[in-house]
């Protein structure tokens, strides 16, 4: 009868039997009991560190669109970083790669030309920086070291002669 009892209880517990003899004492119920506990809570610190796992990956995605748009917004720019690195290179300084990316070794090179110079060192290309590196501060290209050796043969541009105002009528009466 006892038998019978334990395997509806297993039954209803939704345990398979499997005609192994049920543990039979209450040490070897706990010693399972320990086991299986254990086993949930490695299967939980793994599920842990596979949510951490997965909400570094969507943190880098946010990041990577959140400057990618910043890309966007600056893909004019790349070539204004690009002509700085340029001139900077030419100019003694270490930018790294010519590539048109404000990296950590650009912001470096930047800095220390901006020490060299006397300007106030931000790592930024800024209005005062790209003029002492001789670039055209409304494009960011590098302008021309030397001037032309020949004059310019164009002539001044001649003056518009201004239109006479046409007389203002009287109101009439």
């Amino acid at each position: 009868m006892k038998t019978i009892a334990t395997i509806a209880l297993a039954l209803a517990l939704g345990l398979v039997w499997v005609g192994a003899a049920i543990p039979a004492t209450a040490a070897e119920v706990k010693e399972e009991t320990k086991s299986k506990a254990e086993d949930v809570k490695d299967k939980l610190k793994s599920a842990g560190e596979k949510i951490k796992d997965k909400a570094v990956e969507v943190k880098d995605k946010v990041k990577e669109k959140v400057q990618g748009n910043k890309g966007n917004k600056e893909a004019a720019g790349s070539e204004r970083v690009r002509s700085a690195q340029e001139a900077l290179r030419d100019k003694g300084f270490d930018p790294g790669p010519i590539d048109g990316v404000m990296g950590p070794k650009t912001r470096a090179a930047v800095t220390n030309f901006q020490k060299k110079e006397g300007l106030k060192a931000t790592g930024r290309l800024d209005v005062a920086t790209m003029s002492r590196l001789g670039m055209d501060t409304t494009t960011g290209a590098a302008e021309p070291s030397a001037p032309s050796a020949s004059p310019t043969t164009s002539p001044p541009p001649a003056a518009t002669p201004s239109k006479p105002e046409a007389p203002k009528r009287q109101p009439s009466r």
